[in-house]
């Protein structure tokens, strides 16, 4: 047996009967600071112009995602087949992939050049942490002790260069003057004593050279010059979810670089303008769906909230454009006493044999229906003091009531990685298919084209979700076996503010007794919010074009009859004092709260299923939250959604007929 095949050997044993697999995790992010730290609690690295990189070995096998965990082995080949030669039962390293410039600097530029052509053999891999080696979780240690076992591990391999230990430095008053000197990007500071936490924190800090960061691609201005590709682009960033301008850039392109993108913005589907006010040399634009991320380095933000002298760097793959806000530095003082705060005093905290009356530490990985909970007292609800542990521990004890709804269907998330106060992601796909735990990819027909989707099909999955930040669940109305055939109806009774409740509770009924008309069993539960959903199970025979005819057509009717209290236009303005009956979530990717959702608002509110009998002027919504859920299906005798699954009935034919819609 081979080097290689005795590794592999040792590494089943390692694993046991149960043939667990390392997974993706969430890397750890750096803050933006405003002055580097000083002082004997902090250490110090060069900061990396490249594409962040965790690299997982297990079993013989490498596997390198980006940070947002796209499995991008094939783009490193070169450093992935360099990687097998670690003398290592199985890892997780983190580092940044870059290529170097004449100056010895590292050039996103160069780097995505190297990249489009194809090519990995000159790519370098910076390796500055160690999370897992040979089995055993390090994350709970302390920095200098990951980094010193991390060292010693590529110490005893010759990668010729091509994968380097990320040395640190304790003096650092003149540190950034000379790496900005050389054309570097910064550096990132570190607290020698902290543990690794996934997600942004104050124990690493970030301090720039240069004013560069991510935009999303919003649009783009067209070029006099025939063949030029575009004259500009057109920049924009998310502020607590709503797309903010931000200027254009027209500088740092070439030619083929001008083609390229423009082949990419081609393939975007054209929206109308985003934005209602816009300054006049932005000219006549051409507005795209915002789906790209770029990085722009500029001198300043303008007092108008434009960029300034914006030269573009390059696309990133890497990023989601949700993700993507605008770069605000913290005063190092700050930085400084928060990141104090979230060092623990035992940096090796261990959840396996913890007693339960210990206190609990963000350095804690609390087991949960199998899935390990990382930072487990991280306030998910401010306005209630809820955790995250307290939010996985609530989806486990109702997953048997959820997954039915859930389980087996194409599936979107509402994902909030801090607090719900914080920012908030409607995530439909996963970042790489093999990135979660007990979470499949479902294949969708989405009109042209394929996507995929996310799909669980036990609590394990469901759990994992949570686990990813995951709140709100929005499955579809059909089944990943036939995602174009609906097997269930739904109304959506929206209230504006203005609007009296007994109307709304009116038009619930009201939406019940027409269904009875055409011989269909309804169901009715809360949203979590402020409204109420009327779901109708029906048996999957019509695509979705013909339910949502049909669906509209109830929709229209109540508001004609009823053109005071009822609207089906979704549009606000003429909204006003009225329910909008919301038929749209029948279509083919639209989506709706699932009963035992919770949703990612103030009060923690819950989609609850409800008997009919409860449909009274007194039922409040309010009411039915994860902190008095519980009591709710402690204290039921019956469930008020039990024969849901039993119901066999569908729409007839003459019915849609008399519609005058088309049964295809």
């Amino acid at each position: 047996m081979d080097d290689a095949g005795y590794r592999v050997a040792r590494a089943k044993a390692a694993r046991g009967v149960k043939g667990a697999r390392l997974q993706f995790r969430e890397p750890e992010l750096a803050t933006l600071a405003d002055a580097v730290p000083r002082g004997p609690d902090w250490v110090h690295e060069v900061k990396f112009d490249g594409y962040r990189t965790l690299a997982i070995l297990d079993a013989g096998k490498v596997t390198m995602y980006s940070r947002s965990g796209l499995d991008w082995t094939a783009k490193y080949a070169d450093i992935a087949h360099r990687l097998k030669s670690l003398k290592v039962d199985n890892a997780i390293l983190d580092g940044e992939i870059v290529v170097l410039n004449e100056h010895g600097a590292s050039s996103f530029s160069r780097l995505k050049a190297e990249l489009t052509a194809g090519r990995s053999d000159e790519l370098q891999y910076y390796v500055f942490d160690l999370l897992v080696v040979n089995g055993e979780d390090l994350t709970g240690q302390t920095l200098l002790s990951r980094k010193a076992r991390l060292e010693q591990l590529l110490a005893g391999t010759d990668f010729h260069n091509h994968v380097i230990y990320s040395e640190h430095f304790t003096e650092n008053a003149s540190f950034l003057p000379h790496l900005c000197s050389l054309d570097m990007e910064g550096i990132i500071s570190k607290r020698f004593d902290s543990t690794y936490r996934g997600g942004r924190g104050k124990t690493w800090l970030k301090i720039k050279c240069h004013k560069r960061q991510e935009f999303v691609i919003v649009g783009f201005t067209e070029s006099s010059h025939a063949g030029r590709g575009f004259r500009s682009l057109l920049l924009g960033y998310y502020d607590a979810g709503t797309l903010r301008f931000a200027g254009k850039v027209g500088t740092g392109f070439n030619e083929e670089g001008l083609q390229h993108i423009r082949g990419r913005l081609d393939k975007l589907t054209v929206v109308p303008k985003p934005f209602k006010t816009l300054p006049p040399d932005v000219g006549r634009g051409v507005w795209v769906e915002p789906a790209l991320v770029c990085e722009v380095e500029f001198t300043e933000w303008t007092p108008e909230g434009r960029l300034r002298h914006p030269s573009f760097q390059g696309l990133r793959e890497d990023k989601a454009p949700e993700t993507v806000g605008r770069d605000e530095s913290l005063p190092v003082q700050s930085a400084v006493k928060a990141a104090k705060a979230e060092v623990t005093a035992d940096t090796q905290a261990v959840t396996t044999g913890r007693h339960p009356a210990a206190p609990l530490k963000s350095t804690d990985r609390i087991l949960v229906g199998g899935i390990g909970v990382s930072h487990p007292d991280r306030i998910v609800f401010p306005d209630l003091g809820i955790t995250k542990l307290e939010l996985v521990r609530f989806y486990d004890s109702v997953a048997d009531r959820i997954l039915p709804h859930v389980a087996n269907r194409p599936l979107s998330l509402v994902r909030v990685p801090d607090n719900i106060d914080g920012q908030q992601f409607f995530q439909r796909h996963l970042p790489e298919r093999g990135g979660l735990s007990h979470v499949k990819v479902v294949e969708v027909p989405v009109k042209a084209r394929t996507e995929d989707y996310m799909q669980i099909e036990d609590a394990r999955g469901l759990l994992s979700l949570v686990q990813w930040g995951g709140i709100e669940f929005h499955p579809w109305g059909s089944r990943a076996e036939a995602p174009t055939l609906p097997d269930r109806l739904i109304f959506d009774l929206d209230p504006d503010p203005e609007a009296p409740w007994k109307n709304v509770t009116d038009g619930a009924a009201e939406v019940r007794d027409r269904m009875q008309e055409f011989g269909l069993t309804s169901f009715l539960k809360t949203t979590g919010g402020k409204g109420l959903h009327v779901v109708v199970p029906i048996e999957p025979k019509y695509g979705w074009p013909a339910i949502k005819g049909f669906t509209r057509a109830v929709a229209e009717s109540m508001a004609r009859d009823s053109p005071t209290r009822f609207i089906a236009n979704m549009s606000k303005a003429k909204r006003k004092g009225r329910i909008f009956i919301d038929y749209l979530r029948n279509d083919l990717t639209s989506t709706a709260a699932s009963a035992f959702s919770m949703r990612a608002r103030p009060g923690a509110g819950v989609s609850t299923p409800l008997f009919w009998r409860e449909l009274t002027p007194k039922l409040s919504p309010a009411d039915y939250t994860m902190k008095t859920l519980p009591k709710r299906l402690k204290s039921q005798k019956t469930d008020p959604w039990a024969d849901f699954f039993e119901v066999r009935q569908g729409i007839e034919a003459s019915i849609l007929s008399a519609l005058k819609i088309d049964p295809q």
